[in-house]
């Protein structure tokens, strides 16, 4: 306990973390990995290292955001220097109310119409980080690391293997400190592993990627700003995190050909570049999409999404009844809403402070809270769905249910509880029969759907060589 309580005492802002940058060209960016490739292994769980100034703007030294203000939830590399700058400058009037604000995230906040009606609970309440709940977890790392000498100071280094005990599982349903968030997210999400097996290094795959003839390039380059344009760290071509996601799409297309590009990991990889540095969202992003999710999510048919759909169904027929016969009763085809919340992983839908608690289950859990959450919110919001008289108006309620999300913790109470027979072999289970049906109804299975043996092992290919496809 006492490494445990030195390592937070010596914590000197709360609520973000950060390691190094990267620069804006791609030569710079490669450069600085090659000159830090172990830079990692130094950091320690206090992460309080952040020596590097972020070099999209010239202001210097760099200026930091308040805790619990404008953009203070941000990995610092992230910080928009120069919209900082303009906030801490005094207004000539001092009556004067600004249009818009931003909040920890970077998300711009109409000041106009007030807060949101929906979201006031959760723009009121500042994201800034107890300290209290990171000494338990710092506690609980420091007291379940099964390769350290008693002796040897805890670093992210020497963590080792983290158990998915019980009592890891009860303290992530209650969040991940959003310090720890980065470093912990590599390891349950298995990116550090895949990082440390990888035979080509990122660096690699970035020059490979660089080049605007690719396919995929063009396509990238419109979504870039359609992304997410109202966060200041992507809403113009100038801004931090805009040639981060260029990178880390045109890397993730090139390294996995059989995906490509496809819009939903752009959402994905701009959430998570808002908490890591850049080669720890592109692993994180490929453990998603090769690990985590089915293999034919992503693909072009987008094949294993839609067989998740049809499991969704499956379930809300057995957990939820009188919001199915509601469905069938005005025809409406959930898929129509919930596919786009499946592919970006809530990030495009849900405020995203509740969307940090989501992904916390999510690298612990895998999949399966993809489902567990769309059934919680189903049925918070079932009691409504199932007075409404017309099929326009349950499609509206459906597709506003995320937006109306502001108490995460009963989310999850929900959650747990209405899909609490759901398991992942069942879940295995259902994807394997509806993906099978679904090959059959495109002609690429060949005889019995209902055999699993006639399902082809499903399976990314990803490229080994930067010179070699």
């Amino acid at each position: 306990m006492d490494i445990a309580k030195s390592l937070f005492s010596s914590r000197t802002h709360e609520g973000y973390s950060g390691k190094q940058n990267y620069n804006q060209n791609v030569e710079t960016a490669i450069s600085e990995d090659e000159e830090g490739e172990d830079k990692s292994k130094e950091v320690k769980l206090d992460m309080n290292k952040n020596t590097e100034k972020d070099t999209i703007s010239d202001l210097s030294p760099s200026i930091t955001p308040c805790p619990g203000g404008p953009f203070s939830a941000l990995t610092p590399s992230m910080w928009p220097q120069d919209i900082i700058a303009k906030l801490n400058q005094v207004p000539e009037d001092p009556n004067s109310q600004p249009d818009y604000r931003f909040d920890e995230f970077g998300f711009r906040v109409e000041e106009e119409d007030g807060p949101e009606q929906n979201s006031n609970k959760l723009l009121s309440e500042p994201f800034i980080e107890d300290p209290q709940h990171r000494l338990q977890w710092v506690a609980y790392l420091e007291f379940n690391t099964p390769d350290k000498e008693e002796t040897e100071t805890l670093t992210w280094d020497n963590l080792g293997t983290i158990s998915r005990t019980d009592k890891m599982r009860s303290m992530t349903r209650k969040g991940i400190p959003h310090s720890l968030r980065p470093q912990l997210w590599l390891r349950l999400s298995g990116a550090l592993e895949k990082k440390a097996l990888s035979k080509i290094k990122y660096q690699d795959i970035v020059k490979a990627s660089s080049s605007d003839a690719l396919a995929f390039a063009k396509q990238i380059e419109k979504d870039l700003l359609r992304t997410m344009p109202t966060n200041a760290c992507f809403s113009t071509f100038t801004s931090t995190g805009v040639p981060r996601l260029r990178r880390i799409l045109r890397a993730l297309a090139w390294l996995f050909p059989d995906i490509g590009y496809c819009q939903g990991t752009g959402m994905i990889a701009a959430s998570l570049l808002l908490l890591m540095e850049e080669e720890e969202a592109f692993w994180t992003l490929s453990a998603i999409v090769e690990d985590l999710l089915p293999a034919s999510y992503y693909t072009p048919t987008l094949i294993g999404i839609q067989a998740d759909q049809k499991v969704l169904r499956s379930l809300v027929a057995s957990s939820l009844p009188d919001l199915e016969s509601t469905l069938i009763q005005h025809d409406i085809e959930l898929s129509l809403i919930t596919l786009h919340w499946f592919l970006t992983l809530f990030a495009s839908v849900i405020h995203f402070k509740i969307l940090l608690r989501i992904w916390d289950l999510f690298f612990l859990d895998g999949s399966i809270v993809l489902f567990q959450i769309t059934l919680g919110m189903l049925k918070i919001k079932e009691p409504v769905l199932v007075t409404l008289e017309n099929s326009a108006q349950i499609f509206n309620a459906l597709s506003d249910i995320p937006g109306d999300i502001v108490d995460v913790d009963h989310l999850l109470e929900v959650s747990f509880s209405v899909s609490s027979s759901i398991s992942q072999s069942m879940v295995d289970s259902h994807r394997r029969r509806h993906l099978a049906f679904l090959m059959s109804d495109q002609g690429t299975l060949i005889g019995n759907p209902e055999g699993d043996s006639n399902l082809p092992k499903q399976h990314l290919n990803s490229r080994q060589h930067p010179l070699k496809p």
